[in-house]
């Protein structure tokens, strides 16, 4: 029992042991979401706007799509049809001013419908809509003149009308008269809707996906019973008045119930029907619950036995445009009057319009039935016809999907869904590397699919979208990055250096303790006889202070000028380094640069105080400065306690950097630089000063000073004291006194301004070391005994 008890409570211990392993990883997995989705909520907000936009498919996604994209597809492609299989009976400007204006008498049309079969038309067209009787009609002309005389008017009358010739010919003619469809009900129509076509409906009624109009304009009665075809060629263009799409059927009707709403073709599919032989359509759609996907006629002509039209689920057709044919055209007056023409131009309209489809429509501007393409600006509407019934016959669609709204639904989603989950992860330069190259596939793969298999995908939408959302997920971490580095910033700013806050800002990683060795150059800047200028400001310590800061502003601004790093600022004493915390290989001449620039500038800032001085009606001493430039290896970084540290150098050359501008004072210079400053600046004026060993150093080092920059050192003056200089020097070194002796008093007469190096160091030396010689083992290095 007990053995039984035991074995329960380790089942029991495991369980709960296991149940927490269980919630544990549950928590890691919820916590883990809810730092995805923290950080991401918005851009899946965006997403799913994104979404919904494109599935309400607004105006502005449709421009996109269509008035772009596929516009430009059409424009690269340059189609040509293979075959034309339509010309255009043309009342143009030429017709209008030989046969009068419009509208013509109904006679003439019936001559040209007459003419147009003799020359062997497979199908006439008209472009046209004929609702009023002819008024040039006999009986028509005879009650419109009242004062012919009656006989004459019981004569007229007695005739047949035009309208009536005109139906007999077109009777007995593969004529089809046309109808345009309005979206407002026609008031005071006597007469009926035109009887529908033969139809029939495949996989489900398909009435009901066609678009709708609210009436019809069409022919007298007398011309709609006696017309063998009737269609419509109403074309609804784009908002920017572009046609690129035209129906193949439409709806007539009252809006409800659609068993109310008659079918009409398309005056081209109508005219398809006769050449082919057909008496009717099949309408088809894929399944029940889809729209149209194609409509279909037998065909006694093709061997196949049938003519297959796919659409849209709406039945509309998509045109592949291509430019204005001029060739295609026949002037109507060349019709009418043919039996005028020669011989030879009967026999050319023959071969022009043997076997083919004859379309009678308006290029004259006074007409209006001017369309603007994708590929024309200006093109006669019924060109547009004529293009759609070449399309059909030489089966050239351009096809758009019934699944692409789904494919390109599917795009947007799956790929918006891997640039939420990688983008705040990765570097926008990381991201942008997949992301432009996939856009470009993307409208590579939609621009292949038109040229090769004339599908109709949208790529520039999709590449819109997610553009859109690459952009608010970059800048969303633009601006989370921004904030990690004002809290930094804002956090540090008041202990730090700005070049260690930036840096840490960039990269947080580094606020740990430690440094790197490299080689650098080091400025050390300290006002001479400062305290009786502090002494010139008793009682007012705002004064003294705003003149330090008149002092150190221009310091510090030609300093950060030649790129160098300000340390730190004690009391008037500036201390700057080169080469960190970014690398910059020239730092010694850099720091040179500064020395020379920080010299020049306090002339005008001792003119500047002056004024100041005489304004404040205090005494003007003038500032003097101290410059020391030491170049050297050091370690830079972050140096000071866990709980407070700075961004500064440590080292050696530091130190020698510092004792050095020290030593300018002593040597009555402006500036002191050291041995491996001055072998990076070799074009400089530099001379040499003295071969010391600082105090607090055994070592000894050469020291120099600079006059100026490369400029000066090409001057012959310099250059005669450079000489004369350093073979003093040398001389001295080497124990040979009077020959110094005779060097130093032509350096003396060169740079009288110089007399403290001369007089108050090699002078003083000399006299001494001519009474009393140095021992023998003396190496010529003075030491020095203050800073």
């Amino acid at each position: 029992m007990a053995a039984i008890l035991h074995t329960g409570s380790s089942s029991n211990e495991g369980l709960r042991t296991a149940g927490n392993g269980r919630r544990g990883q549950m928590g890691k997995i919820v916590r883990r979401l809810w730092k995805f989705a923290s950080v991401r909520w918005l851009a899946f907000v965006v997403l799913g706007g994104i979404v919904a936009i494109r599935i309400a498919d607004p105006s502005a996604t449709k421009i996109l799509r269509e008035n772009i994209w596929f516009d430009q597809f059409q424009k690269v492609d340059n189609y040509v049809p293979p075959e034309r299989h339509t010309v255009i009976v043309d009342i143009d400007e030429e017709s209008l001013q030989e046969l009068g204006q419009w509208p013509w008498s109904r006679y003439d049309l019936a001559v040209m419908v007459q003419v147009l079969g003799q020359l062997g038309a497979r199908v006439v067209g008209f472009d046209i809509t004929f609702p009023e009787k002819d008024k040039l009609s006999p009986a028509e002309w005879a009650t419109t003149n009242q004062n012919l005389p009656p006989e004459m008017v019981a004569q007229l009358k007695g005739m047949p009308s035009n309208d009536q010739i005109f139906a007999s010919v077109i009777g007995q003619s593969p004529v089809v008269l046309g109808g345009a469809a309005f979206y407002r009900e026609i008031e005071n129509r006597e007469q009926p809707l035109p009887a529908e076509p033969r139809l029939g409906y495949r996989n489900g009624n398909g009435k009901a996906w066609l678009p709708l109009y609210r009436d019809l304009v069409y022919n007298t009665e007398v011309l709609q019973q006696a017309t063998p075809g009737f269609g419509v060629f109403s074309i609804d263009p784009s908002s920017d008045g572009v046609v690129r799409r035209v129906p193949a059927m439409i709806r007539v009707g009252p809006p409800g119930d659609y068993k109310e709403q008659n079918v009409y073709p398309a005056l081209t599919l109508e005219m398809l029907r006769l050449g082919h032989g057909e008496k009717g359509f099949i309408v088809e759609k894929a399944n029940e619950a889809s729209g149209i996907s194609r409509i279909k006629m037998r065909s006694k002509v093709n061997e196949s036995g049938e003519v297959v039209i796919p659409t849209d689920e709406h039945g509309i057709l998509w045109v592949r445009f291509s430019e204005h044919e001029p060739d295609i055209f026949i002037s109507a007056k060349d019709i009418i009057k043919a039996g005028e023409l020669p011989p030879e131009r009967q026999q050319e309209l023959f071969r022009k319009i043997q076997g083919k489809y004859v379309m009678i429509g308006t290029s004259a501007e006074g007409l209006k039935d001017i369309r603007a393409t994708p590929l024309e600006g200006a093109m006669p509407g019924v060109e547009v016809h004529s293009q759609v019934l070449d399309m059909v016959e030489n089966q050239a669609f351009l096809i758009r999907p019934s699944i692409a709204n789904a494919i390109e639904l599917a795009i947007i989603l799956f790929a918006g869904i891997v640039l939420i989950s990688f983008v705040p992860r990765l570097s926008a330069m990381t991201t942008a590397l997949f992301f432009v190259p996939f856009c470009l596939i993307l409208m590579g793969a939609s621009y292949y699919l038109f040229i090769e298999e004339s599908i109709l995908i949208d790529g520039l939408t999709p590449v819109a979208a997610l553009f859109i959302l690459f952009v608010l997920l970059v800048y969303q971490k633009y601006a989370r990055e921004q904030e990690q580095k004002k809290q930094v910033r804002g956090a540090f700013s008041q202990y730090l250096s700005p070049a260690l806050v930036e840096q840490l800002a960039e990269d947080p990683t580094k606020l740990t303790l430690g440094g790197e060795t490299k080689s650098m150059s080091f400025l050390f800047c300290d006002i001479r006889g400062f305290t009786p200028i502090s002494e010139s400001f008793k009682g007012d310590p705002q004064g003294l202070t705003r003149l330090i800061n008149k002092f150190l502003t221009p310091m510090t601004d030609i300093i950060m000028g030649n790129h160098g790093t300000i340390d730190k600022y004690m009391g008037d004493c500036i201390m700057a380094f080169w080469n960190a915390p970014l690398d910059d290989p020239d730092h010694a001449r850099h720091a040179c640069e500064s020395c020379l620039m920080m010299q020049a500038d306090l002339i005008e800032l001792n003119k500047r105080l002056e004024v100041d001085a005489k304004e404040d009606g205090r005494p003007f001493i003038p500032i003097k400065i101290g410059i020391g430039v030491n170049t050297g290896e050091c370690v830079v970084g972050n140096m000071g306690s866990e709980q407070r540290f700075d961004y500064s150098v440590l080292g050696d050359a530091v130190n020698l950097g510092a004792r050095i501008e020290g030593q300018s004072k002593s040597y009555g210079v402006q500036n002191v630089i050291g041995e491996l400053t001055a072998n990076e600046v070799r074009d400089y004026a530099i001379l040499e000063l003295d071969l010391i060993a600082v105090k607090g150093k055994d070592e000894a080092v050469r020291i120099f000073t600079m006059l100026g920059g490369p400029e000066m050192a090409q001057d012959p003056a310099y250059q005669a004291l450079y000489k004369e200089t350093d073979e003093m020097i040398r001389a001295y070194r080497e124990r040979r006194f009077e020959d110094s002796q005779r060097h130093l008093d032509k350096c003396r007469e060169m740079r009288p301004d110089m007399s403290v190096l001369w007089d108050d160091i090699y002078q003083a030396r000399l006299d001494e070391y001519k009474e009393n010689p140095p021992p023998e083992e003396w190496d010529g290095v003075y030491r020095a005994t203050s800073k």
